[in-house]
């Protein structure tokens, strides 16, 4: 036989083949460049598809994955972050740096068909069992992502920051978190969207894939890529973490270019961990000192023998009143929405002309962005530990409270909210530490209106008034907190009261401040309310929100305070102090010599230049002074010093950190973290 060699031709042209009358048709005119190109293209995937065989399923869907997950970042830039105030390098950079973090998720997230696609024979990986599970694991990716974006973006809108341990804790309250999702949004309307957008692309291409999946393929060339896609997890893990994200000075830019279901997982790993390992500390015995430094004023006397370093007896230096005690928290109720705090929306009509009458402190800051935080402050009066509160931790049976305190003084106790118990873990907080009553959203019958958080303001405040008059016939004294919860999305409150029905949250926090003025005119009717201090206070501000890597602007609060001693009506307090200063401030009031743990001061009897707040959010903890400036405390023993522009809630980078600054700041935390996990945040002797 003899062997024929094509002729040389220089220009390429195009073959194309006739079955009419069994002959072939050859074209010999030449080939455009676009032809030449596709052609070359064609090649290339055809032998890439040879080469890689099934796991073309696996590039296609890290590909559909990682574009929904870039247009995601895309979406969130232009929506929620200031994208001109970037340079073309910071924009650059958060692509390339959510690139990173995309990859990583997603290599983890196939991982697991990955393996089966390299470790399962072929008669195995082709049955019809196995087939079911892949088309099944298939379906769930394609429905998984589309859900993902959408819920990220609804978390994004609410809380200004990727998947965090706020919802990592969600979690475990399915009963508020699903009804507040129905009551707030078109749940169906998205889930038809999610599974339209989810279930076509899985119909047109599982044919494709199921084909892809009978392509053979060498034992060592689907190890090796497996061993590639353990090689890139590796290197992406080892090289990829939270300070990659840390690029810019603009908070939302950074928690743009962060990945969902990574930053879940992070959080919800380091919910829990040893502080002294990952923030910067002092010497115990030095911790120790500065807390007395920082705690301890010299008319105090100082427990010598107690195993809490700042154990003392405080001389409040005024005779002892047995006022009663109101504490009212407001849910989301920032000082943004307070007319007497310079508001010009008028949604605060009721709480503007109550300042009047009593003292309006107008320099405070919640300790964090969560309810639980507020609770554990104005209670506890302890320094917050990063992530969550520790009315969810586990050494919480015995924490001294402003309600152990007022036990002694032989005071009766209530805790009243609008909610579950449950949620928080506040029936269990409260009832352990000091409250000897406690009410909830089950005990209330018939409420006017109730929602995924519970019943409305006007049900909580009518109901506290008889418990109230309950307390007062009893002959005692009492302490009594109530906390509402309508200003919270999904903002829906009873017909009638304002007038307007649209669901806002301008809306709902004109419908609390309604409901708070509803209370105070029935109350002044009753007979405790002569011999009883009100505090009137947000919980936190409405939501976290704007560029700065701690937004000041969400933790401002206000504080109101209304004495049976009307000399106090109708002034302000100008002092910096923050939630954990509430027990002290009102201890002050009341009077006479109380033993304490407190960290926090009584605002009302201290100079100025010495208030101070301590604040928390995520992973960060910072102290600011009435100087403005304010050091912060950062997972992975990092420290920033800021000076705080209070008018404008601007914080500008120090080029210089103050030493002292810097040990005062680690000497609270550190101690708070350590007193609570050693159950020494209490009064107790050594034996």
């Amino acid at each position: 036989m003899s062997s024929l060699t094509s002729p040389s031709i220089e220009t390429p042209h195009s073959i194309s083949t006739s079955e009419s009358g069994g002959n072939v048709a050859i074209d010999l005119r030449p080939q455009s460049s676009a032809s030449r190109l596709s052609n070359s293209l064609y090649v290339i995937y055809m032998r890439f598809a040879a080469y890689s065989g099934r796991y073309q399923i696996t590039f296609v869907m890290l590909g559909v994955m990682l574009a929904y997950l870039t247009s995601l970042r895309l979406t969130l830039l232009l929506t929620m972050a200031e994208p001109g105030s970037l340079s073309l390098s910071e924009f650059a950079h958060v692509f390339v740096t959510g690139v990173r973090f995309d990859l990583l998720a997603v290599l983890c997230f196939a991982l697991p068909q990955i393996i089966q696609f390299s470790l399962w024979p072929e008669s195995r990986l082709n049955s019809m069992l196995s087939r079911f599970f892949i088309e099944t694991e298939w379906l769930i990716a394609f429905l998984f992502l589309p859900f993902l974006c959408v819920a990220e973006f609804l978390f994004f809108d609410e809380f200004q920051s990727r998947l965090n341990y706020i919802a990592f804790e969600y979690l475990v309250y399915p009963t508020e978190v699903c009804c507040n999702i129905w009551e707030s949004y078109p749940l169906i309307d998205l889930l038809i969207a999610i599974g339209l957008v989810g279930i076509l692309p899985w119909l047109v291409a599982r044919r494709h894939f199921n084909r892809m999946l009978t392509m053979p393929l060498p034992t060592q060339r689907r190890l090796g890529f497996l061993g590639c896609c353990l090689t890139a997890i590796t290197v992406l893990w080892f090289t990829t973490d939270s300070t990659s994200a840390q690029y810019t000075k603009n908070r939302i830019t950074n928690e743009c270019s962060w990945n969902g279901m990574y930053s879940f997982v992070y959080y919800a790993w380091t919910c829990h961990f040893e502080y002294d390992q990952n923030y910067i500390s002092l010497d115990e015995k030095e911790a120790e000192t500065r807390l007395r430094q920082i705690a301890v004023r010299p008319e105090d006397e100082l427990s010598k023998f107690s195993t809490n370093p700042i154990d003392r007896l405080v001389h409040t230096g005024k005779p002892q009143q047995d006022y009663n005690v109101v504490l009212i928290l407001e849910e989301s109720f920032g000082a943004n929405f307070v007319g007497v705090l310079g508001d010009d929306r008028g949604l605060t009509p009721n709480f503007d002309e109550l300042s009047k009458s009593g003292i309006l402190f107008d320099n405070f800051y919640a300790t964090g962005n969560r309810t639980s935080r507020a609770l554990e402050a104005v209670h506890t009066s302890m320094p917050p530990i990063p992530t969550e509160s520790i009315l969810k931790r586990d050494h919480s049976e015995r924490v001294f409270t402003l309600a152990n305190v007022l036990e002694e003084r032989g005071y009766e106790r209530l805790f009243m909210t609008a909610g579950r118990g449950l949620f928080d873990g506040v029936r269990s907080f409260m009832t352990s530490n000091g409250y000897n009553e406690f009410r909830e959203q089950s005990d209330f019958e018939d409420p006017v209106f109730s929602n995924a958080w519970g019943v409305s303001d006007e049900d909580l405040f009518r109901k506290s008034l008889g418990e109230l008059d309950h307390l007062h016939d009893s002959g005692k004294p009492f302490l009594a907190t109530l906390l509402t919860v309508s200003n919270h999305r999904p903002y829906t409150y009873p017909e009638g009261r304002i007038p307007e029905n649209a669901q806002s949250r301008e809306n709902a926090v004109k419908y609390a401040d309604w409901a708070l003025g509803y209370f105070f005119r029935e109350a002044r009717q009753h007979d405790f309310f002569k011999n009883t201090i009100f505090v009137v206070m947000g919980d936190h501000g409405a939501r976290v929100y704007g560029s700065q890597s701690f937004p000041m602007s969400s933790y401002q609060v206000p504080v109101l305070m209304i004495h049976p001693d009307v000399t106090h009506a109708e002034t302000r307090c100008h002092t910096l102090g923050c939630s954990l200063d509430i027990p002290s401030t009102v201890m002050g009031q009341l009077g006479g010599v109380y033993q304490s743990v407190f960290l926090g001061q009584d605002v009302l009897n201290i100079p100025a230049e010495e208030g101070r707040a301590l604040m928390q959010h995520n992973h960060d903890v910072a102290l600011l002074d009435a100087q403005n400036r304010m050091l912060v405390l950062g997972y992975g023993k990092q420290a920033t010093q800021f000076q705080y522009e209070p008018d404008s809630h601007d914080l500008n980078q120090q080029s210089k950190m103050s030493p002292e600054m810097l040990a005062n700041t680690a000497a609270c935390f550190q101690s708070g973290y350590q007193l609570y996990y050693e159950d020494r945040w209490y009064p107790d002797v050594k034996d």
